[in-house]
């Protein structure tokens, strides 16, 4: 497999300094919006399209784009913004969606918004600057022409659609893919803010700070300056977590509340490993579930393959940062009572889109053949979701 040479893995990778009256930001920022309002208008156009031709009326679809792209958590995540964590309307196991979304909902809301509206706009400025962060990181680590690569790898991820549905994974890139870059040149103050807006949008952001710990450790700088910037930059970035649980304490009685609503309202608790897969391969196989369930549960099983092979590569590369925090959410996820939203959750493991871009950088037709599977994947994605059916 070719692979583009790296820094040594011991130091922490110098950017590629810009050519004269070049701005790395002004061009990542561009990129990412081309590709990422260019990959959007794609997939809605093939929402729109799917909503007419499988109309079970006569002359054009009812739904208009925010209806169809506001299905299943959307209006959990408005009925949080607009009532609370504690009122009777909003969904009894609410404290499972951690409250960044919602505030910033409520925000927009303020200002005239309509909180499906506010929630796909929210997830295209967060998907911006998730792709321009991407785009540096890449340009700057793998070398020139990589940056877009990696950025269509994300845009066109076959679950894809949960970037423009108004849900909290692009909220959530946005924040990890910029505390990453700026962990990996050593910037570790600068980890605070991005960090705090991961962790406060996900509880995937937990499994995104054991990987800031490794991605230092990684660095080997001990000095008493990085140790304390460190610190400084990662405990800030643990704050939404705390004060989340602060406030479920205080109206729950319990810090961990969330614990407790994801085992009651969506059956996930935390089990050996051997029970989820046995578990989950018995629903993939089992004749209890209609079809496409059935076929929904096979592909938890290929993307948790697929995700523990990314660990490895990871791990193999000696990209320990990047392995902890991909390793920590598929153990996460493979020892739930099942199986269930791997393939959703991958969505948010950015370092995939780093790895997939250094194989496909010496040759063009590695990155035609996985753009071309991917871009499938992603439309049959926007499909499956517009029309009201799960998809992972």
């Amino acid at each position: 497999m070719d692979v583009v040479e790296r820094p040594p893995q011991d130091v922490t990778p110098a950017p590629i300094a810009p050519s004269p009256g070049r701005s790395w930001a002004r061009t990542a920022y561009l990129e990412a919006t081309k590709i990422v309002l260019g990959t959007r208008i794609a997939l809605i156009l093939v929402a729109m399209t799917a909503a007419w031709l499988l109309a079970d009326t006569q002359g054009p679809a009812s739904e208009g784009i925010v209806a169809l792209f506001n299905q299943w958590d959307g209006p959990l995540f408005a009925r949080v913004a607009e009532f609370g964590y504690t009122d009777l309307r909003t969904d009894p196991h609410a404290t499972a969606f951690f409250p960044l979304l919602p505030l910033l909902l409520r925000a927009f809301h303020a200002f005239g918004f309509s909180y499906a509206i506010a929630g796909m706009l929210i997830a295209t400025v967060s998907s911006i600057v998730a792709g321009a962060f991407l785009y540096r990181f890449a340009e700057e680590e793998i070398g020139e022409g990589s940056g877009r690569r990696a950025l269509l790898y994300m845009a066109l991820f076959p679950t894809a659609v949960f970037l423009i549905a108004p849900y909290s994974e692009a909220l959530f890139l946005a924040g990890a893919i910029a505390a990453f870059y700026y962990a990996r040149r050593g910037r570790w103050l600068m980890v605070a803010i991005p960090g705090a807006v991961a962790v406060g949008s996900r509880f995937a952001g937990l499994f995104l700070l054991f990987g800031l710990v490794f991605e230092f450790v990684r660095q080997n700088d001990w000095t008493r300056k990085k140790v304390l910037a460190a610190s400084a930059g990662i405990g800030a970035a643990a704050l939404p977590l705390i004060a989340y649980a602060l406030y479920l304490w205080n109206v729950k009685g319990d810090p961990f509340y969330f614990f407790i609503d994801q085992r009651e309202g969506w059956y996930r608790e935390f089990t050996g490993p051997i029970s989820s897969l046995t578990k989950t391969w018995e629903l993939a196989f089992g004749d209890a579930g209609p079809t496409n369930w059935l076929f929904s549960w096979r592909i938890e099983l290929v993307a948790a393959a697929i995700g523990v092979g990314f660990v490895a590569w990871a791990l193999k590369r000696r990209e320990w940062g990047y392995a902890a925090f991909m390793g920590a959410t598929m153990g996460a996820l493979m020892t739930s009572t099942w199986y269930f939203s791997i393939p959703r959750m991958m969505l948010s493991l950015f370092p995939i889109y780093l790895l997939l871009a250094g194989w496909t950088a010496r040759k063009d037709s590695r990155h035609e053949y996985l753009l071309a599977a991917t871009a499938v994947l992603a439309a049959l994605g926007v499909v499956v979701f517009t029309r009201g059916a799960w998809y992972f």
